[in-house]
């Protein structure tokens, strides 16, 4: 969640159906090569992580899943791709689909300037600006109400009175306010609190059965856990790497009608009108984002050339964000050479 525009796009610089539902590969699919879900398992196998912690994954490429698993122990049940984790910002790329899907809908317009549908004083940025991280808002979990009362449910009333004006500078830098403007403007335009229109939205068609804005039952575990409404729209979702790359498989096969990934626009450092970062490395284009709250660390990367995903999900966060990005990235280079 703290994050910065910087550090996503320095992890993108080294690792990083129409209206049709993803569905699981058929009996008839062929089944992925041994010897490439064997190198990822092994690959798998040599991420470092803590005594006692878990972590899932899952891996899919042309819209197949060809790898799915976890390891650790959570609460005496061995983890697999259904282990809830929190998503942390992985929730963002969720929101900003939300947005594209009410748009589709002619509910609002990312142009709109967010003051249209939330109070918010001139000059004020566009929900696209927002989505893209252009006006580098102050971040909200700075302030001391957040840091002190995050434990407790807010509303989203009390999180948008924390949020200063804008001095209409593009600063391109990360922060979680912008999300939180543009879930309140979701729940504005769609006549329902946030939590509904996603999973009308995105829960729904996607097939994400497992997601939801409940806590992990090994969050009840920690001395302090950051309660879902304080992180909202910014990163308030638990869900399971099947989940997510149910989500990303989805976006890839522009299951919900938006468009391909690859044709929105890149120009703001990078970051997509879906909320993720793009980057091309060695001609391989991919999107990716990266989150931690609380004790929780999640990475994403899409490749839209061979409809492949990576979702990583951990129950722990040693902040080592290049560290993740570095294994991302042998992931793919296994993928590559598999072909």
């Amino acid at each position: 969640m703290r994050n910065s525009l910087i550090i996503l796009i320095a992890v993108l610089a080294i690792a990083c159906g129409h209206g049709t539902t993803p569905t699981s590969p058929s009996a008839s699919t062929p089944a992925a090569p041994v010897d490439l879900k064997t190198s990822l398992s092994t690959a798998f196998d040599a991420f470092a992580i803590p005594i006692g912690s878990t972590c899932s994954i899952t891996i899919s490429q042309n819209g197949q899943v060809i790898l799915e698993r976890g390891r650790g122990q959570s609460f005496g049940r061995a983890a697999d791709g259904d282990t809830l984790y929190r998503i942390a910002s992985l929730t963002k790329p969720i929101t900003a689909t939300a947005v594209l899907i009410s748009e589709k809908a002619g509910r609002l317009s990312r142009n709109d300037k967010i003051n249209r549908y939330v109070a918010f004083p001139e000059p004020a940025p566009t929900i696209d600006e927002l989505i893209k991280h252009v006006p580098g808002l102050f971040n909200y979990l700075e302030t001391s109400a957040y840091q002190t009362g995050r434990t407790s449910p807010t509303t989203v009333e009390n999180i948008l009175s924390l949020l200063k004006p804008w001095d209409g500078i593009p600063r391109f830098e990360y922060s979680n306010s912008h999300a939180i403007l543009s879930g309140a403007a979701l729940e504005k335009v769609n006549g329902m609190r946030y939590e509904a229109v996603v999973q009308r939205d995105i829960f729904g068609p996607a097939g994400m059965s497992r997601s939801s804005f409940g806590l992990p039952p090994d969050a009840e575990s920690l001395f302090l856990v950051t309660h879902p409404t304080w992180v909202y729209a910014a990163g308030g979702i638990t869900s399971t790497t099947a989940d997510m790359n149910r989500f990303n498989q989805a976006l890839l096969n522009d299951a919900f009608g938006i468009g391909a990934v690859e044709s929105f626009d890149r120009s703001a450092n990078g970051v997509t009108s879906f909320g993720m970062g793009s980057r091309f490395i060695g001609g391989d284009l991919r999107f990716t984002h990266v989150g931690s709250l609380d004790n929780y660390s999640s990475i994403t990367v899409m490749f839209p050339a061979d409809r492949s995903s990576i979702v990583l999900l951990c129950n722990f966060n040693n902040g080592d964000i290049q560290g993740q990005g570095n294994f991302m990235t042998n992931l793919r280079n296994i993928m590559l050479a598999a072909k």
